[in-house]
């Protein structure tokens, strides 16, 4: 009786057409490793651009600042202004020396729109990004923000 029950069992390990599922694991485990690496590839590239954004924009503050402190020193003592009307001077040239001071800032682009006494600029960068590929960025990113700084010789 054992005998009969057995046979048939035997008799599908032993077809030679019939293979079963050995060896199908393996390409399924490489499959979930690839995936697995784009999501940390894609999730370096991400950060990456978020703290390149982050510099951009402290780039951008500091030559803000660096712009607001120009004052027109011809107005100021040979025009006869009031305190009250400190005006601001070219601000390129500032802004300039501040984005020269240090290798990191090179590349930084800016437009400064000057108002009585608050300088407003708009900063912009191309750069590569590590593993921007995965983000569809082989290029690099160019990334923009804005700054504003009001004149500390204001009253």
């Amino acid at each position: 009786m054992r005998r009969s029950l057995i046979e048939p069992v035997a008799s599908l390990r032993r077809r030679p057409g019939r293979r079963g599922d050995r060896g199908s694991v393996i390409p399924l485990i490489l499959g979930f490793w690839l995936v697995g690496m784009y999501v940390v590839a894609a999730a370096i590239a991400l950060g990456d651009a978020f703290t390149g954004q982050r510099t951009l924009q402290s780039i951008c503050d500091g030559a803000a600042v660096a712009a607001a402190n120009t004052v027109r020193t011809d107005v100021l003592h040979y025009g006869g202004t009031d305190a009250a009307a400190l005006p601001l001077g070219d601000t390129s040239p500032a802004v300039a020396r501040f984005l020269a001071r240090d290798g990191g800032r090179d590349g930084v682009q800016f437009e400064s729109v000057v108002t009585q006494d608050t300088v407003t600029l708009h900063c912009t960068r191309s750069r590569r990004v590590t593993f921007g590929r995965f983000i569809g960025k082989p290029g690099g990113v160019t990334q923009s923000v804005y700054s504003s700084a009001r004149s500390p010789l204001q009253p």
